[in-house]
């Protein structure tokens, strides 16, 4: 979100206008810059922490290597669900690049980002209903 507000407030455009000309040209469009490098950092981090493949498509190499390189890549008559988490990752990744220009293209920079925060909010929200592995268990903190 501060990352929409930042690229508002500058008064940047989306994109842009030419190959030569810089699409961020003053220092509140470099904050956004920062705000968007440090939230997909943290999105990387938190991935690899909760050990999830939809969240480590911030860098799509690896994924794409990682999925290339299973073993039962070719296994298509099993679900295995390590390869088609890190598929529907990629897919949803690609998904979102051409819904996100499609809303580039309509709404600005600020709008985009405005959108991404929306699902943002949503998906950590919905952290609030996943079930713990052991129901009823308190944790501890702590030797044990």
């Amino acid at each position: 979100m501060a990352a929409a507000i930042a690229i508002w407030q500058s008064g940047q455009g989306s994109i842009a206008p030419t190959r030569i000309d810089p699409a961020w040209s003053n220092a509140v469009s470099f904050v956004c810059l920062g705000f968007m490098s440090a939230s997909m950092g943290l999105q990387g981090i938190m991935g690899k922490r909760i050990n999830s493949q939809f969240a480590t498509t911030v860098v799509l190499t690896s994924v794409w290597c990682e999925l290339v390189a299973d073993p039962k890549l070719l296994s298509l008559r099993k679900g295995i669900v390590s390869r088609d988490h890190k598929a529907l990752a990629i897919l949803g990744l690609f998904l979102g690049a051409f819904i996100g220009r499609a809303i580039l293209a309509v709404i600005g920079s600020a709008g985009a980002l405005g959108v991404a925060t929306g699902i943002r909010l949503f998906l950590a929200f919905g952290w609030l209903f996943v079930p713990s592995k052991n129901p009823g268990v308190a944790s501890r903190s702590g030797p044990v």
